[in-house]
C-alpha cells in the first residue's frame, strides 16, 4: 500500500473517529431537545443542508463538466453535515451556538441515510459505462454509522458518566484532535501535492462557487424566515461549512474502487473545499463580531 493510501485509508479514519468522539463529549440529550426551540431556523437549516446543498452540487458538477470521480466526490461532500468546525465558527461569529450544535448533532445522525442516498444517485448519474456495478449501500450505511453515530454516542456516554472529566480534558483533547487532523491533512497534501495542484485548477473554481452560493443561501433562508440575526449568522455558517473530513473518508475510503472510481481523486473536492469554505465564513465572523462585540455580550 502506498504511503498516501495508508494516510487516507488508515490514519484519516482514526482521526475522524477521535474528532467525532470529542464532539460527542460536548453534547447532551438537551442539545437534541433544543431542536424544538428553533422550529423555523431548524427547518431552514435542514432544508439548506439536506436538499438545497446537494441540489446545487449536482447543478455545479454538470455545469463544470466534472469527471465522474470528481462529480461523485463533490456530491458526497454536499451530503456531509457541518461538523464541529461549524460550531466553532458559529461561536467566533457570535452566532447561535446551541442552534449550531443542535443542527450538527441531528445532521450527523441523519447522514447515515442521506450520504448513501446521494452517493448512489451520483454514481448512477456520473459513473458512465460502469452503471451495472451495484453500489454497496448496506456497507456504506454501516460504515457511515460507525464513523458518526457510534463515536458520538460513546462521547455522549462518557460525558454522562464523567462530566467533570470531560470538561477537564476537553480543551486538550480538542487541540490534540485538531492538530492530528492538520498533520494528516498536510501529510496527504504533501504526498499528493502533484495531484492536488492539478485538481485545484479543476475543482478550485467549482468548490469556491459552491461555498459562496451555499453561505448566501443559508443567510437568505434566515432572512426570509425572519429569524434573529444570530440565527441568520448560524444558518449561513451551517449551510456553507461542511465536515470535509467525513467527506474525504467516505470518498477516499468507503467508495474507493466502487464502479472503478479512484478514491484519491474522489476526495479531492472535499480536500480543496476544506480550505476555500472559510473565505465566506471570514466575512460572517467579521460582521458578527462587529455587530455583537464580545462573546459575553452576544450571549446576553
Amino acid at each position: 500500500m502506498e504511503e498516501s493510501n495508508v494516510l487516507v485509508e488508515v490514519f484519516l479514519p482514526v482521526i475522524l473517529l477521535l474528532i467525532m468522539f470529542g464532539m460527542g463529549m460536548t453534547l447532551t440529550p438537551r442539545d437534541f431537545a433544543n431542536l424544538r426551540k428553533y422550529p423555523r431556523a431548524v427547518g431552514a437549516g435542514l432544508i439548506g443542508q439536506l436538499v438545497l446543498l446537494p441540489a446545487v452540487g449536482f447543478a455545479l458538477a454538470g455545469l463544470w463538466g466534472l469527471t465522474p470521480a470528481l462529480a461523485v466526490g463533490l456530491i458526497v461532500l454536499t451530503a456531509c453535515p457541518g461538523g464541529t468546525t461549524s460550531n466553532v465558527v458559529s461561536f467566533l461569529a457570535r452566532g447561535d451556538v446551541p442552534l449550531s450544535v443542535a443542527l450538527t448533532a441531528f445532521n450527523s445522525c441523519i447522514v447515515v441515510f442521506t450520504i448513501p442516498l446521494y452517493a448512489g444517485l451520483a454514481m448512477d448519474v456520473y459513473s458512465g459505462e460502469a452503471v451495472d456495478v451495484p453500489l454497496p449501500v448496506a456497507r456504506m450505511i454501516v460504515q457511515v454509522f460507525m464513523f458518526t453515530i457510534v463515536p458520538i454516542g460513546l462521547g455522549m456516554t462518557l460525558r454522562a458518566l464523567a462530566p467533570a472529566f470531560c470538561k477537564r480534558i476537553g480543551p486538550a483533547y480538542d487541540r490534540f484532535a485538531a492538530l492530528g487532523f492538520l498533520f494528516i491533512l498536510l501529510a496527504i497534501v504533501w504526498e499528493s501535492r502533484e495531484n492536488i495542484l492539478a485538481m485545484a485548477a479543476v475543482v478550485g473554481g467549482v468548490t469556491a462557487v459552491l461555498a459562496v452560493i451555499m453561505t448566501a443561501i443559508g443567510l437568505l433562508l434566515g432572512v426570509l424566515l425572519s429569524v434573529g440575526t444570530r440565527q441568520v449568522i448560524t444558518l449561513g455558517i451551517e449551510v456553507g461549512i461542511q465536515n470535509t473530513l467525513l467527506g474525504m473518508v467516505v470518498a477516499g475510503t468507503v467508495l474507493n474502487g466502487v464502479r472503478g472510481l479512484d478514491g484519491e481523486i474522489m476526495y479531492m473536492p472535499a480536500a480543496v473545499y476544506g480550505l476555500l469554505m472559510f473565505l465566506p465564513a471570514l466575512g460572517i465572523i467579521f460582521y458578527g463580531r462587529r455587530r455583537f462585540g464580545t462573546a459575553l455580550e452576544a450571549a446576553g
